[in-house]
């Protein structure tokens, strides 16, 4: 182990697992520091437990489940594949332009639309019964290898079993083949700061405290760098939250299911723009929606039956910047009045598409709202400025915490352009 370092990036997520590849691309010494394991179980129930944070059961002071990643990949394992550029709505009156970088991830993530096979015939179906409803729904691109992936197999959420789907491994793996030195179960306490410089970062692995050096450290663990930073002296960092609010809704249609349909691969994002809103179909596995019926009493448990019968779409939402975090185990995120006027709104479009698809609108079933994205905690403006940069100087963030506000979509493709345009600048600044 060289402990000796151009870069150090804590966190393998898509923004981290970037920066980590563009550094080694521009022949850096990069160390990457995961704090989770590497589950190597992909496409069941299992690959959640062992890829979320107290196995996806972690709640808000105000018992609002949020989801959060602990393992090599990040949450970009547990994605749907739905590929969203960066809203230009979010970082163009910041004054960042991601249109170079969002190109070349399109070109190294496999981004595209999927053919009617894989897009699915459930899916085919709701998107002409969208319409049929007056709305404006279209195929949705997807990072997904058309020659790897399988119709009707649905488990891009449990982790794509044949590899077709990309996740920040491919980045991640690819630093590591270029030399990057990766260390898996280790926990970044502090980062060294030297006349305001960052030179380092301190931790703990296997049980044993560990030092490393670098020139630049760049901090992508999510709510993890709240942490980091307020040591560090940033106690801005963790003041405002933000977790893309999503919710359930399923119907019983008579011929249709969408249980092991590709997720995402047609939708809608007509009401962005002047709602913050965006409808796609997609429903839980049913070992999650086992447990968010628990969460809505036993009386919902009855549900569960029904579960193979629903057809199910997804409301996400731009939600307000409200609720903190406050310590490793505990974090405020409230849903406040206008999350609850977004979602009611996204709800009740869902409805006239299932009652057009020809639901059974007495059978209804609306799940409890969950946060997928949890971000804003270091946002740009607050904590970091458009170079990603904090007070300190040589210490970065990049990941969906530097958001300046709640994106209310697919994050993935946002945070890769993000690592780009951060590589960039690093590689610049260290020649």
């Amino acid at each position: 182990m060289n402990r000796e370092y151009d870069v150090i990036v804590v966190g393998s997520g898509a923004g981290g697992a970037t920066v980590a590849c563009e550094m080694t691309r521009a022949g850096k010494r990069v160390l990457l520091l995961e704090r989770g394991g590497r589950t190597r179980i992909m496409g069941s129930t299992l690959t959640v437990a062992f890829s979320l944070e107290r196995f996806g059961l972690t709640r808000s002071n105000e018992k609002n489940t949020v989801v959060f990643g602990n393992n090599y990949g990040g949450l970009s394992l547990l994605s749907a594949g739905c590929a969203i550029p960066p809203p230009k709505t979010i970082f163009e009156p910041i004054g960042i332009d991601l249109r170079a970088e969002t190109e070349a991830a399109r070109k190294e993530m496999w981004i595209q639309l999927l053919p009617d096979e894989l897009m699915g015939a459930i899916n085919l179906r709701l998107l002409e019964a969208a319409n049929d409803a007056g709305f404006h729904w279209k195929p949705v691109e997807n990072f997904i290898d058309a020659t790897k992936c399988r119709p009707d197999c649905g488990a891009c959420m449990l982790g794509c079993p044949t590899g077709a789907k990309w996740n920040a491994r491919v980045y991640a793996d690819e630093a590591v083949a270029n030399g990057a030195d990766l260390l898996l179960h280790t926990t970044v306490s502090s980062v060294l700061v030297e006349n305001n410089k960052a030179i380092g970062v301190e931790g703990r692995r296997m049980g044993r405290k560990e030092i490393y050096h670098a020139k630049a450290v760049v901090l992508s663990a999510g709510t993890g760098n709240v942490h980091i930073l307020r040591k560090a002296g940033i106690q801005e960092a963790g003041n405002g939250f933000c977790c893309d609010w999503l919710q359930f809704v399923g119907g019983i249609i008579p011929g249709m299911r969408t249980g092991r349909s590709n997720p995402m691969t047609v939708g809608t994002m007509e009401h962005y723009e002047s709602d913050g809103i965006a409808i796609l179909p997609v429903f839980p596995n049913w070992a999650q929606f086992a447990v968010m019926l628990g969460f809505m009493g036993w009386k919902a448990l009855g549900n569960l039956a029904h579960f193979r019968r629903y057809t199910g779409l997804m409301v996400k939402i731009r939600d307000d910047r409200e609720g903190a975090i406050h310590s490793a185990a505990s974090f405020s995120k409230p849903l406040t009045s206008g999350d609850v006027k977004k979602l009611d709104k996204g709800t009740a479009i869902i409805r006239k598409i299932l009652k057009k698809a020809g639901a059974d609108m007495e059978r209804i079933l609306v799940l409890k709202p969950t946060g997928a994205h949890p971000s804003v905690t270091c946002g740009i403006g607050r904590v970091v400025d458009t170079d990603l940069q904090t007070a300190v100087e040589n210490l970065y963030c990049c990941d969906s915490s530097v958001f300046p506000a709640a994106l209310g979509t697919p994050t993935v493709w946002t945070l890769v352009a993000l690592g780009k345009r951060l590589g960039k600048h690093l590689s610049r600044k260290m020649g």
